[in-house]
């Protein structure tokens, strides 16, 4: 550890812990702690950073690495668990099928509209990424068009809507008919012959030229326009952005009303919604953050679509890491991202600990920081990065900094960021049914029920004797992705419901159960049977389609692993009334004015639920506060429009 102690028994009892520190675990699950020998120094750094999340390890790799701004031994990360990435949770030790590796979080990231991730971890780390949609990892890297994902079924209260199997089409949705089991009147009917021509959504308030904003829809022919070079987009992207921040819906700001509101507004009715959840994996819960961010990530998304990209990789799409050459190329888990970065930190001489959970900041004198740990140990550090998000932020206490000195603005845009529970499950078999008998390698099945939602078949990890015919494949498929449905019950609570033990930021747990077949307790067994029956009930057209019955098409597995984000999943901007011109963006970056701590998360940057947004609130603050160069290896103007200015548009 390398902390100061208030008493000579608390240093001895933290240097007796720090002693009998394992040095590495699983590759995957823990890369370094700290040993005896690190246990009492100065207790001192420059830097310290909270949590070694993307976010918190980029910043060390930006500091002490990339740009060698501050000694590498004055920056300091800080990590609770005994593990790095947090939502970032890269296994590769499922019980009988080691080396599998399976992102139980994050888990891809958008070459376009995402290129702060991008840009790092292909230009910067040079790692290789490969087509999400491509299953057995197979394709060139220079690939012109990834694998479609084409949705197979969807089945929504009881009724199922098949796609064409065989020549990939998703179900046709295109008109209302007697079969879509929700109560609409005639004029919320859709198709020919109907009151409308396409489905009412709640994506029409904010997207497309007949979208409700105008300060949108006027400028949307052009934004999308393929001939529109990238930084013709990227202005025009910038013109429609400082509209939209000045714009009103009936006289309120956009920032301070949700796309829900206006879309019950104009009349959508309480089934529409419910339809909007039931067509879609993730429907109108995440709608509920405010106008101004959706419509902000909505138009700066178009501009991108024009970001030129080298050939060296994957096309414009969904990619991963990967690694290995030929027949041995495969996943390699988005952790590999934090532990090239965090491999480089360390060996530049950056200090890491793991094992440490800060409970507090405070101030110490006028120019340094105070930050304590559960275990009675502190550190003294005149700037502070948190990467954390709401509830880690919380956990801290409203005496602890940035909060106890927070501006009012800042403070109420906290308290309005919501997190959004999810869990994610896959599980594990011999023969890889889902390829074999049912000829499903890319796309997805949409259920409603509490244990089965979203069913991805290019999402897992597989290896296969014959890459090309998939008949004889074994792995890990994801079964169940869940955000939200409209009863709320799968917004992350039947995985929380089901977990050995609750995980949040002051449970001391982690956030995966392990459920194995032979090995399962009662309550663990509650849950393997309505995975195994939900899958069963869920894929039932889609066996019968192939002539095959449930019970043999699908067997049990050998093992499940169920991760629940239930506090601490992706986070959304509700609507609030606003206290300052200030930006999201601006007020995270320095919540408590004129006090060198910064707030570091997806929670805290514009792309909720990805990297994305963790790298884009380090960036800012980086920038912002200590005049960090941009980087060599992103893109000038992106890093003006979305670092620079935050944003904000002109």
């Amino acid at each position: 550890m390398w902390l100061q102690r208030s008493s000579a028994a608390a240093v001895a009892k933290a240097a007796a812990k720090a002693a009998t520190a394992v040095a590495t675990v699983t590759a995957f699950a823990t890369l370094a702690v700290a040993t005896g020998q690190d246990a009492v120094v100065d207790g001192k750094c420059a830097v310290a950073i909270i949590g070694g999340g993307i976010g918190g390890v980029y910043t060390a790799w930006r500091l002490a690495v990339d740009t060698n701004t501050v000694k590498p031994s004055d920056v300091c990360i800080f990590e609770r668990a005994d593990r790095f990435g947090g939502r970032i949770f890269s296994m590769d030790d499922v019980p009988g099928y080691k080396g599998y590796v399976t992102d139980m979080g994050a888990y891809r990231f958008h070459r376009q509209e995402h290129p702060l991730t991008r840009a790092l971890v292909e230009d910067a780390l040079e790692l290789e990424t490969a087509c999400y949609t491509d299953l057995t990892t197979s394709l060139p890297m220079d690939v012109r068009e990834c694998p479609k994902a084409v949705r197979k079924f969807v089945t929504t209260r009881t009724v199922t809507f098949m796609g064409d199997l065989d020549a990939d089409k998703a179900p046709d949705l295109s008109a209302w008919t007697q079969r879509v089991p929700y109560f609409l009147s005639e004029d919320e009917r859709w198709g020919p012959g109907q009151s409308r021509r396409e489905r009412r959504r709640l994506t029409d308030v904010f997207s497309g030229s007949k979208s409700l904003i105008p300060e949108l829809s006027s400028r949307w022919d052009r934004l999308v326009d393929e001939n529109t070079t990238f930084e013709a987009a990227m202005a025009l992207a910038d013109e429609a952005i400082g509209a939209v921040r000045r714009g009103k819906y009936k006289g309120v700001p956009y920032a301070d009303v949700s796309v829900v509101q206006v879309a019950r507004d104009v009349g959508m009715s309480a089934e529409e919604l419910a339809m909007e959840e039931g067509f879609q994996s993730v429907g109108a819960t995440i709608f509920n953050g405010n106008l101004l961010q959706q419509l902000i990530l909505t138009i700066r998304k178009k501009a991108l679509e024009r970001l030129p990209l080298a050939a060296k990789a994957p096309a414009a799409d969904m990619v991963l890491p990967v690694t290995g050459k030929g027949k041995s190329r495969k996943r390699a888990g988005m952790l590999t991202i934090i532990k090239a970065m965090l491999k480089a930190a360390r060996d530049a001489g950056v200090r890491v600990y793991t094992g440490h959970h800060a409970v507090g900041v405070y101030r110490w004198d006028r120019s340094t920081l105070r930050v304590e740990f559960a275990d009675g140990g502190y550190v003294t550090a005149r700037r502070v990065f948190l990467n954390m998000g709401k509830a880690d932020l919380r956990s801290l206490g409203a005496g602890s900094e940035p909060m106890a000195s927070a501006s009012a603005d800042a403070a109420r845009r906290v308290d309005a960021t919501l997190s959004l529970g999810a869990s994610k499950t896959y599980c594990f078999w011999p023969s890889a049914w889902w390829l074999a008998d049912l000829r499903l390698s890319a796309g997805d099945g949409q259920a409603q029920g509490p244990a089965i939602s979203a069913t991805r078949y290019h999402d897992g990890p597989v290896t296969c004797a014959d890459a090309v015919n998939l008949t004889s494949c074994r792995g890990g498929l994801l079964v169940s992705y869940q955000f939200g449905d409209e009863t709320q019950m799968a917004s992350g609570l039947w995985g929380a419901s089901h977990a050995d033990a609750p995980y949040s930021p002051t449970s001391g747990t982690d956030a995966v159960t392990v459920l194995e077949r032979r090995r399962l307790s009662p309550r663990q067994r509650l849950a393997w049977n309505a995975l195994v029956e939900g899958l069963r009930d869920a894929h039932g057209p889609v066996v019968a389609a192939r002539n095959r019955s449930a019970d043999g098409a699908i067997p049990e597995p050998d093992v499940c692993v169920l991760a629940s984000w239930f506090e601490t999943g992706l986070h959304i901007h509700r609507a609030t009334t606003t206290l300052s011109g200030s930006s999201p963006g601006e007020l995270f970056a320095a919540p408590a004015p004129g006090l060198a701590v910064h707030l570091v998360n997806e929670a805290w940057g514009d792309s909720f639920g990805w990297a994305e947004g963790s790298l884009q609130s380090a960036e800012r603050a980086l920038h912002a506060h200590m005049q960090l160069p941009p980087p060599s290896w992103l893109n000038g103007l992106v890093h003006k429009a979305i670092i620079r200015e935050f944003n904000n548009g002109s």
